[in-house]
């Protein structure tokens, strides 16, 4: 994969990728909610922050990634990277099957690729002020593009946080690519379009990362 860090070119490949679910900053808030919808018969993770590995090859650059029916969607993330010693910052896509979703989470995950920016900052650059970088992502649908996704990342755990979690439990951040969590959808439920977009937005260095990449449907063997 080729990458992109002031202006200087990085050809790297990830050798685990992690996709963090659960990561507000606010984890006791989020165990309450969680909580709440055990209630109503929703189970819970069995830890918070969940961590899911996939396969590493699926972190990709491409500009069009395939999917089986149009029943999957992206979801904007930061994603750090770990280069050889040196933790850099990019914007990335969970792109998930709803519909396997249901069944399991992480499977749902595996079957899809993660688009990746090319464009990367060094997390130095960006760690003082982390709680101040914006998070957009849009959907076009019908040739219509609708705002999708829109926050900051103070809703996050820090990248520290975070790491120190996931090496707590095990896991290897040597030459790793991390998905850091997800913001809300505006929207009532899930959009299906034929392309996503997203960005990071930094207001003290007018700086931004952006990604988008289409959506192209496979012919489904299972419907005659």
């Amino acid at each position: 994969m080729n990458f992109h860090v002031n202006g200087k070119e990085i050809n790297w490949e990830p050798k685990d990728l992690l996709i963090a679910g659960y990561t507000a900053k606010d984890q006791n808030s989020l165990r309450n909610h969680i909580e709440e919808l055990e209630k109503i018969g929703v189970a819970a993770p069995p830890a918070v922050p969940m961590i899911y590995q996939l396969s590493p090859e699926l972190l990709c650059n491409e500009s069009e990634i395939t999917a089986v029916r149009n029943d999957s969607s992206g979801e904007a993330e930061i994603v750090i990277l770990n280069i050889e010693g040196e933790w850099y910052v990019g914007l990335g896509s969970d792109h998930t099957d709803r519909v396997l979703e249901a069944v399991s989470i992480q499977k749902s995950k595996q079957v899809c690729a993660k688009p990746v920016s090319k464009e990367l900052w060094p997390l130095g650059s960006i760690e003082d002020h982390w709680d101040e970088i914006e998070m957009k992502s849009w959907y076009v649908l019908n040739g219509e593009e609708c705002l999708y996704q829109s926050g900051k990342l103070a809703e996050f755990l820090t990248p520290k946080e975070l790491v120190q979690i996931i090496e707590g439990r095990g896991y290897s951040i040597s030459e790793a690519a991390i998905l850091c969590g997800t913001l809300p959808i505006l929207s009532s439920e899930f959009l299906y379009g034929e392309e996503f977009k997203a960005e990071i937005y930094d207001a003290r260095t007018n700086k931004r990362i952006s990604l988008s990449y289409q959506i192209k449907i496979l012919k489904d063997a299972e419907v005659v």
